[in-house]
C-alpha cells in the first residue's frame, strides 16, 4: 500500500507553523531594541575615533632623531668649550701671579 501526501493538509499545517512562528515575543523585541541602540551609540564611538585618528598631528619621530643628534653635538661643543674656559681661566690667573710679582719687583716710584 502506498500512501499519498494530500498537499492541502499539508499546506495548511506549514502555513501555521510559519504563522505561529511569526509572533513576536516581547522579551525578543526589548532584546533586539537594546541592541539597536548599542549599535548605534558603538557606530558613533567609531566614528568620533575615526575623526581623531585623522586629526592626528603629523609623526616627528625623524624631527626628534636629528634635534638629539644637533643636542649631542652641542653638547660635546659645550664641554669642549667649558675646558677651554677653565684652561684659559687657569693660566689668567698665572700670568697674574708673575705680573703681581712683576709689580712687586719693578714697582713705580
Amino acid at each position: 500500500m502506498r500512501f499519498r501526501i494530500r498537499p492541502f493538509p499539508l499546506l495548511i499545517a506549514l502555513s501555521l507553523l510559519s504563522f505561529v512562528s511569526c509572533s513576536e515575543d516581547p522579551k525578543l523585541v526589548e532584546k533586539r531594541e537594546k541592541q539597536k541602540i548599542e549599535i548605534t551609540q558603538l557606530k558613533g564611538d567609531v566614528a568620533l575615533i575615526e575623526e581623531k585618528l585623522k586629526n592626528l598631528p603629523p609623526d616627528v619621530s625623524a624631527d626628534l632623531a636629528e634635534a638629539k643628534q644637533v643636542s649631542e653635538k652641542q653638547s660635546a661643543e659645550v664641554a669642549k668649550l667649558e675646558a677651554e674656559v677653565a684652561a684659559l681661566d687657569s693660566r689668567k690667573r698665572a700670568l697674574q701671579s708673575e705680573f703681581d710679582a712683576y709689580r712687586v719687583k719693578y714697582q713705580v716710584k
